[in-house]
């Protein structure tokens, strides 16, 4: 890799994006970006001669420094550099391919000459400004005392009902600390790897420009066959996230140390006079290599009898599997590979574009009930797998049916239809026990324990979960394996352990990221925001909450820009930053959340509308949202909802909201809200003793933001009772959270207010004033 002066200026801005080679770095919304030396190399070359094309061969000696480089190892840099800036092979909107040439800088690039500073910048067009929080809140003011508090009081949400989102993607990875028989089963799980496992390699093409799909899409065709002659190979997912941790170029030594194999499979195609040439090499432990080698005229051909004829070497047998017309079986690999590398619209393209008798098929089906999936389909995708279940060829595959339950309880997940994807994944599980296929096995598991988890059995979810990681860890899909380990996480959550749950996500963190999962890093990013928020830890929160926005170009789902966005909003307003959560929550995106996040986005308007003190709009939504929300439908979110809007439309002297049965979907809403209708009758023994109720339900807890909740409903209720000495006791209770939290901060003024202790009343609302943000504090009497 040569090493060149860097120019006077030495950065690059781009978009959202600034390239700095004085400090060698990619940065996205000023937030540095993990980028491999090669990627930059390649991202700087052409970044510098934009304004000419860039030679295939003048690219090589800048990124690797030497001229014996493979098309095949060129392609994979340029796809690397392509993704790290937001752009892919079929938009081209950066780094264009100029053909039998090279490529070419395409996109507008400003020199800046000192460092840029961080842009806020919304997921999509249209950009949201960030505007600097002023000083003190809007209508503060410096009046003398006495004072009243008129800011709502918004809640510390519990993050449980969000958690189904989570759930359901199974986004998150978590440590095993928790629970001393899962640190058991780790332990067997540890001590039963399997070295009999096979590790597939992407294949090495050369002599054909246009067959770079084959470096995936054929590594994915050999896993599939292997895995049809029941032998325990890794998935081709699984094996792209160990190489993601080791640069560019595959190396079998360096899986070797890294996996528990026992063979590792190399493959390379060469294109000679029309004609593939296929050579597959399995290395084992000891250095002893076994090879299939086979010509065809067509590369999938090639690549079936040289996997035949390694299998016959380790002692397997050919699986009877009826072959396709070549063409057809290149269509299915063309659009693999394009799943693999997270580009659906180009898989869908290509299936979509083969002829009328070969889209009839399952297969192709089948891999476009995938794609609608990975697009955010799902419906659809249902619609698909539901059809070819029913069919005679299909019932009759065993492999492909079993992968169709599968998948399609990951659909039914996505669609809030927790009991009927349980069922298929029951289906799923009965199907793979009999095979050596521990992976797919494994990823059953997963499925069917987070369909429990949704339903609140944790005890069978665990057990499910457990089952699984053993299954993973012998097949050596680490991807898999951090999944399970994140809806342990998510499990956490749900027994009302947020400390253990943020740890867990901390770890879940550092190691998708490890893994460059993208999708799965932004989920659990969005986690770890909700636990910090529930243990009152803002600043920590929003933190987290810039490196999950930091990669939200990389997400194609709608349903996972719509959890991206949301969970921004709420921190956002947490913090008092209401114009910018109010840009987000106007997006069209922040709407196209997932059936687990049902009726999210409304609560964040309700949020929003409390923290600018109106009460009205508060209850007028909440009871809009009331009157057609299902019980069954995220019942959790359901209840704080209906306890808000009671709330409100008492302060605000509305009428009572619908739905008040809702509230009975969480003890401590239930408390909350049935204190809120004795107040409205009068009755304020009975609604002390409510609150009373709902505190102990918090303090049980133990997790701040939940205490936080009930004290500040009681201790309001107090004061305006004039019980003076009781709220001081319990006010004392959260006030070592008081400098971290705005509405405890409140609260604290309201408290020196009636007890008229000037000093600690002014300390109090200069505290308050610098957590408001946007938010109002005070008005004068």
């Amino acid at each position: 890799m040569r090493h060149r002066p860097e120019p006077a200026a030495a950065r690059y801005r781009f978009g959202a994006r600034v390239l700095d080679l004085a400090q060698r770095e990619l940065r996205l919304d000023g937030i540095p970006q993990p980028l491999p030396a090669r990627v930059f190399e390649c991202l700087q070359t052409l970044i510098e001669h934009r304004d000419r094309a860039v030679g295939r061969d003048e690219l090589v000696r800048a990124v690797f420094g030497r001229p014996d480089v493979s098309d095949a190892q060129l392609a994979q840099v340029v796809l690397r550099a392509r993704r790290a800036i937001g752009d892919d092979g079929q938009e081209q909107r950066a780094i264009r391919t100029v053909p039998r040439f090279g490529f070419r800088w395409a996109m507008d690039i400003e020199e800046v000459g000192e460092e840029v500073a961080p842009v806020e910048a919304a997921v999509v067009e249209p950009e949201i400004e960030t505007p600097t929080p002023p000083p003190v809140a809007a209508n503060d003011d410096d009046a003398p005392k006495p004072i009243r508090v008129v800011a709502t009081r918004a809640p510390r949400r519990r993050r449980w009902p969000f958690a189904l989102a989570a759930v359901i993607a199974l986004c998150a990875i978590a440590s095993v600390f928790a629970w001393p028989q899962w640190r058991a089963m780790h332990a067997v799980a540890s001590t039963a790897q399997s070295r009999g496992a096979i590790v597939v390699l992407p294949m090495q093409v050369e002599g054909d420009d246009s067959a770079a799909w084959a470096r995936l899409g054929m590594m994915d065709f050999v896993v599939d066959r292997l895995r049809r002659a029941n032998q325990p190979v890794w998935s081709s997912e699984a094996t792209l996230a160990l190489l993601r941790t080791q640069g560019d170029t595959p190396d079998a030594q360096r899986v070797r140390r890294d996996s528990p194999a026992a063979w590792i499979v190399e493959s390379r195609a060469r294109n000679v006079r029309q004609r593939w040439d296929v050579a597959l090499t399995a290395l084992d432990a000891k250095g002893r290599t076994i090879t299939g080698r086979a010509n065809a005229a067509d590369l999938v051909g090639a690549t079936r009898q040289a996997t035949d004829r390694l299998l016959a070497a380790i002692g397997g047998t050919s699986p009877r599997v009826a072959h396709d017309a070549p063409d057809f079986e290149e269509r299915l690999q063309r659009a693999q590979s394009a799943l693999l590398a997270n580009d659906p619209d180009t898989a869908r393209r290509l299936l979509h574009d083969a002829p009328l008798a070969q889209r009839q098929t399952p297969q192709l089906q089948y891999r476009l009930a995938q794609v609608d999936f990975a697009d955010g389909r799902h419906a659809d995708g249902l619609a698909k797998t539901t059809h070819l279940l029913r069919l005679p060829a299909v019932q009759g595959d065993a492999t492909l049916r079993a992968q169709l339950e599968s998948l399609q309880g990951r659909l039914l997940m996505r669609l809030d239809r927790y009991a009927d994807a349980e069922r298929s994944f029951d289906r799923a599980i009965a199907a793979f026990v009999p095979t050596p296929n521990a992976s797919e096995l494994g990823r059953a598991l997963i499925g069917r324990g987070t369909a429990r988890m949704a339903q609140g059995r944790f005890d069978e979810a665990l057990s499910d979960l457990g089952s699984a990681r053993v299954q993973l860890v012998r097949a050596g899909d680490r991807l898999s394996v951090a999944k399970v380990d994140g809806n342990l996480g998510v499990l956490e959550m749900q027994r009302d352990r947020p400390r253990e749950a943020a740890q867990a996500f901390e770890k879940a963190e550092r190691d998708f990221k490890a893994l460059d999962a993208t999708v799965e890093l932004s989920g659990v990013r969005n986690m770890l925001v909700a636990m910090h928020l529930m243990l009152l830890q803002p600043e920590q929160a929003v933190a987290v909450s810039d490196r999950a926005w930091a990669v939200r170009e990389r997400l194609r789902d709608p349903a996972h820009v719509a959890d991206l966005v949301l969970a921004r909003a709420e921190t956002l307003i947490t913090l008092g930053r209401l114009q910018e959560a109010d840009a987000l929550l106007r997006l069209p995106q922040s709407r196209a959340s997932s059936p687990g996040d049902f009726h999210r986005h409304e609560y964040l308007e309700m949020e929003l509308a409390r923290q600018r003190g109106d009460a009205a709009a508060v209850a007028r939504i909440g009871t809009q949202v009331l009157r057609d929300w299902p019980a069954q439908r995220n019942g959790r979110l359901r209840a704080w909802v209906a306890w808000r809007a009671h709330e409100a439309a008492l302060d605000a002297e509305l009428p009572t909201p619908p739905n008040a049965s809702a509230l009975d979907a969480d003890a401590l809403t239930k408390q909350l809200g049935i204190a809120v209708r004795h107040r409205r009758e009068g009755d304020f023994n009975a609604a002390d003793t409510a609150y009373k109720s709902a505190i102990a339900i918090a303090e049980a807890s133990g997790v701040p933001g939940m205490i936080a909740n009930a004290v500040i409903a009681r201790a309001h209720f107090l004061l305006a009772q004039d019980r003076v000495d009781e709220a001081t006791a319990l006010v004392g209770r959260v006030a070592p959270w008081a400098d971290r939290d705005f509405e405890l901060a409140l609260l604290q003024v309201a408290l020196y207010t009636h007890l008229r202790q000037a000093g600690q009343q002014q300390a109090a609302l200069a505290l308050a004033r610098r957590l408001a943000g946007e938010r109002p504090v005070i008005t004068r009497l």
